[in-house]
């Protein structure tokens, strides 16, 4: 009965539908009424929430949280994945990887916005209070192929020039975002018109500012050719993602709790935390982006697909997606037509994070 049981989970998930444990207890109770009916056994049994318990433990089965990473199915991801990686290879020979660069932008918000806690075995309720930082947020643009200076962007009115605060350039907008205008001078900085070398490359994700007209015009006035990541695609072919960005805001948070739990933050008059200033957010960016790991950035690039061997990329390596990967890429037509990517045809998907130093 357990291994029938076994097999319609496994079946359920396979369909990326809920399973939860009162629905695993009703499956249980159906399929011994169905089994005990054909050899007319004694019945009685219950699946209680103790039974239940047991039979994930003999299974390995736990309740996880949802991912929210991606709503497409297996077969077009990979498919999209497949398109994307041929598209990449075949831009390499051209790539100067002095000057190609993997760019990304993320919201840092000063509330930890992690929903789990420490807490005593069998608390009913794991009560987390606003600490009151919850509106409070940056933005960080982080790129590499080596590491270059942090963007922070602050909320407040455009300014037609970034500044330079220990080491950190600074921008601001309305929305403490980044928009086309602010791209466009990001990339004069980061590939300024004195340099008339040849192989360089923006590899970032679909977001629409990264796509608009006004941006695509100024890549071509300096020569940079973008590789534009598919939507839903970032968790398995985005540096950021797969490694540099986590280790990367741990560290700020490191630097953020620090200074919430310090006499050093100032109140309004009605109690409300202030922001902290923009040169003690640019030194939180600066240590936490220094103290990154380098091994951390080289080995997110090349499992972002810069590595040599195809094996060593984080899609080949994926748990569910690798063994998909794996057999198209290996049975992939070599002679296939190999820039069939049209980047109109996919839907946007927003990131975040990025930051850098010298």
């Amino acid at each position: 009965m357990e291994e029938a049981l076994y097999d319609e989970v496994v079946a359920k998930r396979l369909k990326k539908q809920k399973v939860t444990r009162e629905w695993i207890g009703h499956m249980a109770r159906v399929i011994f009424a169905c089994q005990q009916s054909d050899t007319m056994g004694p019945s009685g049994f219950v699946a209680s929430p103790h039974w239940v318990t047991g039979f994930m433990r003999r299974y390995g089965l736990s309740l996880r949280r949802r991912t929210n990473l991606t709503s497409l199915t297996d077969e077009v991801l990979v498919t999209r994945a497949i398109s994307y990686m041929n598209y990449r290879q075949s831009a390499i020979p051209d790539m100067d990887f002095d000057r190609t660069v993997l760019m990304d932008e993320r919201a840092v918000y000063f509330e930890d916005a992690r929903n789990q806690s420490v807490d005593l075995i069998g608390s009913r309720h794991v009560v987390v209070r606003s600490t009151g930082f919850a509106s409070m947020r940056i933005t960080a643009v982080l790129a590499v192929s080596r590491k270059l200076p942090p963007l922070l962007i602050w909320k407040g009115k455009s300014t037609p020039t970034f500044d330079k605060i220990g080491g950190v350039y600074v921008a601001q907008q309305p929305r403490a975002w980044v928009d086309s205008n602010l791209l466009k001078r990001w990339i004069d900085l980061v590939f300024p018109m004195v340099d008339p070398s040849k192989g360089k490359h923006l590899v970032w994700d679909l977001m629409r500012a990264h796509i608009s007209k006004e941006v695509k015009a100024k890549c071509a006035a300096r020569e940079v050719k973008m590789c534009v990541i598919p939507g839903g695609l970032t968790p398995y072919l985005q540096a950021g993602d797969i490694g540099i960005y986590k280790s990367f805001k741990d560290l700020l948070y490191m630097e953020i709790n620090a200074w919430k739990e310090s006499d050093k933050v100032e109140y309004t008059r009605f109690g409300n935390p202030r922001m902290p200033s923009v040169g003690t957010v640019c030194q939180w960016i600066r240590s936490a982006w220094r103290d990154t790991d380098s091994s951390t950035v080289k080995n997110s690039v090349a499992a972002a697909g810069f590595a040599e061997n195809w094996m060593d990329w984080h899609i080949a390596r994926h748990d569910v997606y690798g063994a998909q990967f794996r057999e198209q890429w290996e049975a992939r037509d070599e002679n296939q037509e190999e820039d069939g990517f049209n980047l109109d045809e996919l839907h946007d998907a927003l990131d975040d994070i990025a930051l850098i130093d010298e």
